[in-house]
């Protein structure tokens, strides 16, 4: 057997700028006590010895290869581990999350059990309430018009061969002009592209992920929403979704008209959001040359 046979799970962490919470999601890997080989790919967009405690805390008690590039950016982060692994399967946790002790046990149950070239799963948080967003409620074999509420990428377990195949589209995602939706591109893509694909999203499949609380009208919030809808932008231009991006201009126009004699901030922040949206598919346009 080659190295692919033997190595069942590669499990990709792209991070940046966090230690308590990656120290968390190795301690939460580490006490799964997984029953299978697997491996951890830590590709570390930080400065060079940013992770040395994390990573000798952990480097005896856990199989981890620690990449350090020097670009940053989630999507090519992700394609990265996805060149360096040897697994069947791939995962990619966020470096805010932790696993449950029977997250991956759960997944590989559903893969066998349904014949699955790739299972989502769900966030929740210490409540157990679903963070991130909204998720189904019922096991679904997920297509391009079901899948919203079915997927986010940082649950997701795929067979490698897929992964190798559709990457990530490193003009999308955190760390990049078009800051997000670069899942939904990635997803809609492989479900376009070859429809004999079995994927299902399972809420037996879970992960932790702290709430994203959004106060709207802050800085942050502003920084946020505006690098958020530049990617829905790019989105919608990448696969012609004419009528979505439309939609949403004129929901944030109308939210920002309603809002600004009763809370100014909310005007402000969806303004933001109609400025991204318009500004994002300009630049969508040039880049996509469209």
């Amino acid at each position: 057997m080659d190295d692919q046979e033997n190595m069942k799970l590669s499990i990709v962490i792209p991070t940046v700028g966090r230690t308590e919470e990656l120290d968390n999601l190795l301690g939460s890997i580490e006490k799964a006590k997984l029953d299978f080989r697997y491996e951890i790919i830590i590709i570390d967009q930080n400065d060079k010895y940013f992770l040395d405690n994390i990573i000798n805390k952990y480097n005896e008690k856990l199989p981890i290869i620690h990449e350090i590039v020097s670009f940053k950016g989630l999507s090519k982060a992700k394609n990265q581990g996805v060149k360096l692994a040897s697994g069947q399967f791939i995962s990619f946790p966020d470096d805010d999350s932790k696993i449950l002790h029977d997250t991956y046990q759960n997944a590989f149950v559903e893969i066998e059990k349904n014949n699955l070239d790739m299972v989502f799963g769900k966030c929740i948080d210490e409540k157990g309430i679903d963070s991130v967003l909204n998720f189904k409620k019922e096991s679904t074999f997920l297509n391009q018009r079901n899948m919203l509420g079915g997927f986010v990428e940082a649950t997701v377990i795929s067979k490698t061969d897929i992964l190798k195949k559709w990457n990530f589209d490193e003009n999308m995602g955190a760390g990049c002009f078009f800051g997000a939706e670069e899942g939904y591109d990635w997803l809609y893509r492989i479900l376009t592209e070859d429809t004999s694909l079995n994927i299902m999203y399972s809420p037996r499949i879970q992960f932790f992920h702290p709430q994203v609380l959004l106060s709207k009208g802050d800085e942050s919030s502003l920084n946020r929403v505006f690098k958020y809808r530049c990617g829905t932008a790019y989105l919608c231009i990448k696969h012609d979704f004419r009528f979505k991006l439309k939609k949403r201009i004129w929901l944030s126009r109308i939210a920002s008209f309603i809002y600004y004699p009763l809370d100014r901030k909310k005007a402000s922040y969806y303004n933001v959001e109609k400025n991204a949206l318009q500004l994002g598919k300009e630049f969508a346009k040039l880049k996509l040359n469209k």
